[in-house]
């Protein structure tokens, strides 16, 4: 082999003056689904058709391993060159490029760095995966544990997948990203980079919080887990789209502020890896040269290089059994997945979600003039142009119609997929769709416009219209083609809506729906049961272990169902799953309103019975049913060999064959309009008796008014013939003589509802006949207030619904809703002498009125004098609200209202301190017992003993105080026992107290107060309207 060795590999890079020295190696490499492949550095010599340059590994068979992997991996040759990249361009833009310094090398170069995860090491003491090489160019090799890793993850050498996997990955993100901008000439400037590309850390075998099968970035490392084989998988640092994917992730974040954040912003991430993997392994092929034995011819290179296999399948090559995680094309076909940004609620998380622009990029590369790598240099530019931190799937398809060169061509695909950023400049029409299998139900639902104004309608699948209607040309109304089916292509079918409105304005919309009528899960049986079956009387051949077959008559939602088998099953357990959601897959749910299995039961011998009876929702159409047939409990997709599986097409429609006929009534006032529907005739008609007697023929409802009970019967008729026949009473529901007023004050309407007492539960919906038509539903008769904010006359309807016995009554009412002349109001006069009795007089001017009331303290009084003045005396005190209600003469009502506030006038209760008599106890040491009572204390007076006693003690005090209201007092007192001037709480009323007498005084405090204005909340500090004075005790 050829050494190449060399100072530098990336051309785009100024390297520091000693430069680390790097060489290209060959690599074992693969896993059990891409086979064992040698990649060959530049140089190798390939003179035989095995990879004669790399180690040879044969694994083993046993039982187990034969179990696992039926198919044995087979070996390959890789021979990448890449001459015109930017990087590693000294060894041709070959890949797998290591650093060797003394005797060792590692997997590291300018663009990446592989890491090895170790057991009992700490992730941040991990360090590069290395090995000896002494003579510097030699192979990555490792067989330490090698049958071990590909039985448990069925990788053989997952550092070297990763380091190669990454080298391409991060050589694409190079090559791009500097021919959108040429202009840079280094991977991450400092100042004003255009992009930014760092060294890619992977960390091989590990993976954050444990999470043995989920790789991930976490802002600083790519983190590939060990995998397993517990769910089918293993380990991400041997499978390209993983490693390709989580640099993705890792571009997006060096290269725009969208972080994975949660919410769609998180969908968008998802999306932009997903179409890095893309990316990357078309680029990878690109390269790929041809040699004997090349990878890119095996059977799996070869699908993944095809459209129609597994070209757009993401994750593939780490699945044991080849199939993806996600499919980039038809996102839905995982089932949990969308590809349709009307549908994202329906996806439960961000890969789920990601679907949507998936798919555009899936449609974009597709179309005349593009490629992946085109349109993934649009998504990068937009991305690093127009990406912000709160980019979601909308603000995506924003910067995508941005930086477009074909702006039109990038909105018209984003808006397939349900995307129309404020730049699209589509107008784009509202409309549900309806999958059934090869056919599709549309519904129009945009009410931006009504029927009336619709003049054509177009749909069309693939460009051929099946609906062209035009108004007023005998193709019926425009109601008859707004909902219908369309049939769809085997395949992917789009499907545009035109609608054109008489002003001229024109809206479309798309949807995107793959058409099929055959199961995608096809089980690999060759047992028999039965040869033939019988549905409800129709015949089906099963004379093989796998049967699908179409029945010719419908199979309808109320009929019950029999499946007759040809055979004893001897006992055999019976499935029988209804596809109820069209996507082809037979799946048993515990949400009963997704749940498709629809019969299991065991110890089956010649037949089953099932029905549809819990499935009313389910919309009519195309539909499979599949009966398996098991030795035990199967799931609908089961790949069973010891069982038969019956698939059928069928017509499921809702309703029944069986002929029945029954009616409802409905009564709106005095009449009763009377509804006859049925199953099982096809064009039915119908006629009514009353008591016996004939009222009307051939009609599916008639309205009369009644009186009183009434026997009703409906006969069926088919072809003239009745075919079935059913009665019952009817009894009218009497008048509750229903009515209603409004209140007027200013633009607002006060209701009120009266009506007879109600012995069922009410529902009453106000029309206000406002100019926004705006309607509700109450369900009290109490008053309420709509506010009209305008003046004029307004047509209101009441309609009170009694559901329980089927009646509505409606009352109308025009009310007037309009201002007073100038000048109307009303007079309020407190009196002097009673503050709580007041006159109001009204001010009426010339206003013409038929009534006046006036509304205080909550009651309406009606005065005998209209126009002159009214007195009312208010109960207490305080702000009170006072209606004035005019009822004119075209009978609207009109309430003016004022607020007052009645004050009590009576001046507040003020106490008076005159004098004070102290009783004093005087002594020595610590006993007082010489009583001494000083009288007619003043403020600030002193008092002593004309002995000189040690002790003194606050027997007694005696107020003399007086109330201006003549309210009884009370009083409260504190001795400031340790003279440090602070009257504090726990001195208060302390009679007895022994007080060190000297020189310096004792202070003493009294309070007066009524039982209204309270004690003191401040020791010393009267309440308003209260008294103190204050005196000293001295030696």
């Amino acid at each position: 082999m050829k050494h190449l060795t060399c100072a530098a590999s990336l051309a785009i890079a100024a390297l520091p003056a000693l430069a680390t020295q790097y060489q290209a190696v060959p690599a074992f490499t693969g896993n059990a689904t891409m086979g064992i492949n040698c990649v060959h550095a530049p140089g190798t010599d390939l003179v035989t058709n095995k990879a004669d340059k790399c180690s040879q590994f044969v694994p083993p068979t046993n039982p187990r391993i034969d179990a696992q992997f039926p198919t044995p991996p087979t070996t390959n040759n890789i021979v990448y060159r890449n001459a015109q990249s930017k990087s590693f361009t000294a060894f041709e833009g070959y890949p797998m490029v290591v650093e060797v310094d003394q005797g060792k090398c590692y997997l590291r170069n300018e663009l990446v760095n592989t890491i090895i995860a170790e057991r009992n090491v700490a992730p941040e003491d991990f360090t590069t995966y290395s090995y000896d090489c002494p003579n510097g160019n030699e192979e990555s090799y490792d067989d330490s544990n090698m049958l071990y890793k590909y039985i448990v993850s069925g990788a053989f050498q997952p550092q070297n997948d990763a380091h190669l996997y990454a080298g391409v990955t991060m050589q694409m993100a190079v090559d791009y990203l500097s021919e959108l901008y040429p202009e840079q000439t280094s991977l991450c400037p400092a100042w004003d980079a255009k992009y930014c590309i760092n060294q890619m850390q992977l960390r091989v075998n590990y993976s954050v919080d444990g999470q043995t099968y989920s790789s991930s970035w976490d802002g600083t490392y790519v983190n590939l887990a060990a995998g397993g084989n517990a769910f089918g998988q293993f380990a991400h640092g041997s499978s390209f789209d993983i490693v390709s994917h989580e640099i993705g992730h890792a571009l997006l974040t060096w290269n725009s502020d969208l972080q994975y954040s949660g919410g769609e912003q998180s969908a968008v991430h998802e999306a932009f890896s997903d179409m890095t993997t893309i990316a990357a392994r078309d680029y990878f092929f690109k390269h790929l040269q041809p040699t004997a034995d090349a990878f890119q011819d095996t059977p799996f290179g070869l699908s993944w290089q095809n459209d129609q296999a597994k070209k757009w399948w993401f994750a593939a090559d780490r699945n044991f059994n080849g199939t993806p995680s996600r499919y980039i094309n038809f996102p839905r076909f995982d089932l949990i997945s969308v590809d349709d940004y009307r549908d994202i609620e329906e996806a439960s998380g961000p890969h789920q979600k990601s679907g949507v622009l998936s798919k555009f990029f899936y449609l974009l590369s597709n179309q005349n003039g593009w490629d992946i790598e085109k349109a993934y240099k649009l998504v990068l530019s937009a991305a690093k142009q127009c990406f912000n931190s709160n980019s979601d799937i909308d603000h995506a398809g924003y910067c995508l119609v941005r930086q477009a060169n074909d702006p039109v061509l990038v909105s018209t695909l984003l808006q397939q997929v349900g995307v129309t950023p404020s730049n699209s400049g589509v107008n784009n029409l509202q409309f549900d769709v309806t999958r059934l299998l090869d056919e599709a139900k549309y519904e129009i639902t945009d009410r931006s416009f009504s029927n009336s104004q619709v003049d054509t309608l177009k749909v069309l699948v693939n460009g051929i219209a099946q609906v062209d209607w035009t108004k007023n040309t005998g193709q019926g109304s425009y109601s008859s083609v707004k909902s219908s089916n369309v049939m769809l292509d085997n395949g992917e079918s789009v499907i545009e809506l035109k609608v054109r409105l008489t002003n001229g304005q024109e809206k479309n919309a798309y949807r995107i729906v793959y058409g099929a009528d055959s199961p995608r899960c096809v089980p690999e049986t060759a047992d028999l049961a039965l040869s033939s079956l019988t549905m409800n009387g129709q015949n089906v051949i099963a004379n093989s272990g796998y049967t699908f077959a179409s029945l010719q008559q419908p199979v309808y939602s109320l009929n019950q169902f029999m499946a007759q088998f040809d055979a004893q099953l001897n006992n055999r357990h019976v499935n029988v799953y209804a596809d109820f959601n069209r996507n082809r897959v037979f799946e048993e749910k515990t949400d009963l309103l997704s749940n498709e299995l629809l019969l299991s039961q065991s110890n089956v011998t010649t037949d089953v019975n099932f029905d549809f009876s819990n499935f009313q929702h389910i919309a009519a159409g195309p539909m499979l049913l599949r009966i398996r047939i098991d030795d035990a409990k199967q799931s609908g997709c089961a790949k069973t060999a010891t069982g038969q599986v019956v698939d059928l097409l069928v017509d499921f429609v809702q309703g029944s064959d069986i002929k029945t006929v029954e009616f409802t009534h409905q009564q709106v006032n005095d009449s009763i309009t009377l509804t006859a529907s049925s199953t099982g005739v096809e064009n039915p008609t119908y006629n009514w008796y009353f008591n016996g007697q004939q009222v009307a023929q051939d009609t599916a409802a008639i309205t009369r008014q009644m009186t009183e009970t009434t026997t009703v019967r409906v006969d069926l008729l088919s072809n003239g013939q009745v075919v079935q026949t059913t009665e019952q009473d009817v009894t009218p529901v009497a008048s509750p003589r229903l009515s209603f007023s409004c209140t007027v004050q200013q633009t607002q309407c006060q209701f009120s509802v009266q009506h007879d007492v109600l012995t069922t539960s009410p529902r009453y919906l106000w029309s206000f006949g406002d100019s926004s038509n705006t309607q509700t539903t109450r369900y009290t008769n109490e008053t309420f207030v709509f506010d009209y904010r305008e003046y004029g006359q307004f047509d209101v309807t009441l309609d009170l619904y009694l559901d329980s016995v089927n009646a509505r009554f409606t009352a109308t009412n025009r009310v007037y809703v309009e201002s007073l002349p100038d000048g109307v109001s009303f007079d309020v006069n407190v009196s002097q002498d009673d503050p709580l009795k007041v006159t109001l007089t009204p001010q009426l001017g010339t206003l013409n009125i038929t009534d006046l009331r006036w509304n205080v303290e909550r009651v309406w009084h009606q005065p005998q004098d209209m126009s002159g003045p009214w007195d009312y005396t208010f109960a207490q005190f305080g702000t009170h609200d006072i209606y004035m209600a005019l009822t004119l003469s075209n009978g609207a009502i009109h309430t003016i209202k004022q607020t007052i506030v009645l004050e009590d006038v009576t001046p507040p209760d003020v106490v008076t301190i005159n004098s004070l008599d102290v009783t004093m106890k005087y002594g020595w040491w610590n006993s007082c017992w010489t009583t001494k009572t000083i009288r007619g204390i003043r403020d600030n007076h002193i008092i002593n003993h004309a002995y000189d006693y040690s002790r003194g003690c606050v027997n007694k005090i005696e107020v003399d105080a007086t109330s201006s209201a003549n309210s009884s007092i009370r009083m409260e007192f504190w001795v400031d026992e340790n003279k440090n001037g602070v009257y504090e709480a726990n001195e208060r009323n302390k009679y007895g107290s022994k007080l060190s007498l000297s020189s310096k005084s004792v202070n003493v405090c009294v309070v007066a107060y009524t039982d209204e204005q309270g004690s003191s909340a401040v020791p010393c500090v009267p309440q308003e309207g209260a008294d103190s004075m204050q005196f000293k005790i001295v030696k």
